[in-house]
């Protein structure tokens, strides 16, 4: 593609707007250019997990995921890249004292595993870094919300 005075042209010769749409299955872009302004006031929505004995966060759908515990849960995730930054948010149902069992590889800040808020209906955001295959940087973002 060459963008040429507002209006971008693939070889084939078609024009294409810059306002305009075009679907690149199967395409290779060398060297893109995003245009960051643009990309103003974007945002990631969160992704409801679905409870349960384990809940498994499928990272491939969102880098910001949330879960309503109804029960003692195990965690677990899926979709995880190399560098991954994320968030998980851990909401108490209406009966509260719900506790977890982190997924494995988690190093916490001074390696105190952090004790989640039991009340009912208070939530917990924590971040995680992935340093390396299966090894996690863990920290708390917020306790008690």
């Amino acid at each position: 593609f060459n963008n040429k005075g507002g209006a971008t042209t693939a070889t084939s010769g078609i024009i294409v707007g810059t306002t305009d749409t075009q679907t690149l299955s199967g395409k290779t872009l060398t060297s893109p250019t995003i245009n960051t302004p643009l990309m103003k006031g974007a945002y990631e929505a969160w992704v409801t997990a679905t409870d349960g004995a384990a809940i498994t966060f499928a990272l491939a759908d969102g880098n910001k995921q949330r879960v309503t515990l109804g029960g003692n849960r195990t965690l677990a995730l899926s979709g995880v890249q190399n560098g991954h930054v994320f968030l998980l948010r851990l909401l108490q149902d209406g009966a509260g004292s719900r506790t977890v069992t982190w997924f494995s590889g988690i190093s916490w800040v001074a390696g105190v595993v952090p004790t989640l808020t039991t009340t009912a209906s208070k939530a917990d955001v924590f971040g995680f870094i992935q340093t390396a295959s299966g090894a996690y940087d863990g920290f708390i973002v917020g306790q008690n919300i």
